[in-house]
């Protein structure tokens, strides 16, 4: 007998929504027209560096945006302005190399232009533009978008490049500004931005040193710059642009990082010590001075823990002990300092339960629970059964990623910050990296993301539906041992000889023995995985070459090296909730801490075990949905009562 889903467990991945394609109004200006208007009138008096600025100066130039003017792409000007607005407005990501600008702005399954749009026939007419503009910031834009487009107009990239570091120039003496209100100087993130990318164009096209020279010096002037006058932010900023693209002798950049930091204020933030440190080490280990690069790590990890000896509360000074013994990774003769540093770790971390202290949120589920209520009202215990399993349904992968997204980009500050898991002990049990503000391709941050959110819902099925409709059979109906034997021995996911000890455990959990019934079920779920792939065919084993000899794989190995095959049996949708649940470090990672007894007394009570123990249920009811109607139960109180789930 073959496992099988209901069809709303087993959903074909959703096809991605064909995305509105964007007015195409901003890519009808051709070199005729750029010939026939003075394109650079609304930004001839602006000062500003930013491209984005010039954008709304452009835009608001000829009134783009007024509802009077729907006839503007068919003048010169309209479809001009529209064009040059749309570039110079992309958002800028000098961080990607290959894909630099992005939508200014998304809503609604809508966008704003990004480079894509204007391939073809407006290249020529964005090259011309570049060649004719007296603006820097307009010609860098327009110049860039050309040469990404078509690698082969290599003297677009020279102008692009060119033109980064002609507005990095003007910046520093003041003529341009990034922003309104600055000082004149370049040692801002916006000049180092432009000058990686200008040095990105560079290393795209192959340029050598020499043609890359101007861009070159103006890294090494900036950079030379922020550690004289003792900036460490800004000497951060442009001592790893000049170490990224090999500028320096990066001997010389740890030496003179080094000297900054000697040179720094003992009230300077410890962090930004340690950060200068790190960058000594990284020159170090390019000038593969692997002795003086050691020792910038043993002394970022001594700054750590200068920092957590004077951290009062203990959650945070577990975080920078844990950091100065990652820094002392791969670092020779440090075995002892880090035990040294680990029992200290451990001796913190026994402080962090009593500064972490429960929230609640409170909803009123009343209504809930009763509509549970009414619906476990059936004849029969058969029926009960079957209504109990289909409470809730896995959710769509798919869809899980696409509402984390959507929760990253609603409340971007959420996911900034690096959040780490602790156990009961404090213990760092996972870590995931923030992301950028609103950065919606950080896979950490969605994960993190997916997990809170499946958290929230297990939490929700558990208390509100789950244990609602157990108390509702449980209050009703005798359910022993021979009850469940009688039903699992047709499933085809409880394998034979298994079928007492599932019974013995899905028992237990009817009764309200949660204890019992976590620690019976959870191993057998393993058990139960390999059994229905061996029955569809598929090997289960791994052989070792060394010992020849053969042994199961585990559940870990299985979801490792045989997804594919599980989800075209169970359904993406299962296998992912059967992994969130009992897999995952980042969720409660009920089979591992079941497996090495990691639990504590109130665990198998918890929204998170309630629901592992329902899913197994699940699972073995799910193979039966197309003959539940013909199962007859013993001690059954009204049987023959057709089923309506």
């Amino acid at each position: 007998m073959s496992v099988t889903a209901e069809p709303s467990d087993i959903q074909p991945a959703r096809d991605q929504e064909p995305e509105d394609k964007p007015t195409s109004q901003y890519t009808l200006a051709s070199v005729p027209d750029i010939c026939e208007i003075d394109f650079e009138a609304p930004v001839a008096t602006s000062q500003s560096a930013s491209s984005e600025e010039l954008s709304r100066l452009l835009r608001n130039g000829p009134n783009l945006t007024s509802g009077a003017n729907d006839d503007l792409a068919h003048t010169a000007a309209g479809r001009v302005f529209s064009m040059l607005a749309a570039i110079t407005g992309m958002s800028f990501k000098p961080q990607e190399p290959n894909d630099p600008f992005g939508p200014a702005m998304v809503m609604g399954g809508r966008r704003s232009a990004i480079p894509s749009d204007f391939r073809g026939p407006p290249v020529e007419t964005i090259a011309a533009m570049a060649r004719r503009t007296k603006s820097p910031v307009i010609r860098a834009r327009l110049a860039d978008v050309c040469w990404l487009l078509e690698r082969k107009r290599s003297d677009c990239g020279t102008i692009a490049i060119a033109a980064y570091v002609e507005i990095v120039k003007q910046v520093d003496v003041g003529t341009l500004r990034f922003h309104d209100g600055d000082e004149p100087g370049a040692l801002k993130y916006d000049a180092r931005d432009l000058l990686r990318r200008a040095l990105s164009i560079g290393r795209g096209m192959r340029l050598n040193d020499t043609a890359m020279s101007e861009a070159r010096q103006m890294v090494t002037t900036l950079r030379t710059r922020s550690f004289e006058e003792r900036q460490p932010i800004e000497a951060l900023w442009f001592g790893h642009l000049d170490l990224e693209f090999g500028v320096s002798d990066p001997d010389r950049v740890g030496k003179d990082v080094e000297a900054l930091i000697a040179a720094l204020p003992t009230a300077t933030d410890g962090q930004m010590v340690v950060n200068l440190w790190r960058m000594a080490a990284r020159a170090y280990r390019l000038a593969k001075n692997n002795n003086e690069s050691h020792r910038a790590h043993r002394q970022a990890s001594d700054q750590l823990v200068r920092m957590a000896e004077k951290q009062p509360m203990a959650l945070l000074g577990a975080g920078l002990f844990t950091e100065a013994i990652s820094e002392l990774h791969g670092v020779p003769n440090t075995k002892d300092r880090r035990r040294e540093l680990r029992h200290r770790l451990v001796d913190v971390q026994a402080s962090i339960a009593d500064e972490m202290s429960p929230f609640l949120h409170t909803t009123n589920v009343e209504d809930i629970v009763k509509k549970i209520q009414q619906h476990m009202e059936r004849p029969t215990l058969r029926e009960r059964l079957f209504v109990f399993a289909w409470l809730s349904h896995s959710p769509d992968p798919d869809q899980l990623v696409k509402d984390a997204v959507k929760s990253i980009q609603d409340h971007p500050l959420s996911s900034l910050v690096t959040a780490t898991m602790h156990d009961r002990e404090g213990k760092v049990v996972h870590r995931s990296e923030g992301a950028n503000f609103g950065d919606s391709e950080n896979q950490s941050a969605i994960e993190r993301q997916i997990a809170e959110h499946e958290r929230i819902r297990r939490n929700f099925a558990a208390t509100a539906q789950i244990d609602v409709a157990r108390q509702s059979i449980a209050a009703t109906h005798y359910l022993s041992d021979d009850t469940f034997a009688h039903i699992l021995q047709y499933s085809a996911f409880a394998p034979t000889e298994l079928v007492m000890t599932y019974s013995h455990g899905l028992a237990r959990f009817f009764q309200g023995d949660f204890v019992g019934a976590l620690y019976i079920l959870t191993p057998l779920l393993e058990s139960s995985l390999r059994h229905v792939l061996k029955s569809y065919g598929h090997d289960v084993t791994k052989f070792d070459d060394a010992t020849l000899t053969q042994e199961d794989r585990t559940i870990s190995g299985l979801f490792d090296q045989m997804r594919g095959e599980m989800d075209s049996i169970f359904g993406r949708a299962l296998t992912t909730d059967i992994e969130n649940v009992f897999l995952k470090k980042i969720g409660p990672n009920i089979r591992n801490a079941v497996a090495h007894g990691l639990l504590h007394d109130g665990s198998p009570y918890g929204p998170d075990s309630l629901y592992a123990s329902w899913l197994i249920f699940r699972m073995c009811l799910l193979p039966l949905s197309g003959i539940w109607d013909q199962l007859q139960l013993p001690f059954d109180d009204a049987e023959g009562a057709q089923i309506t789930a």
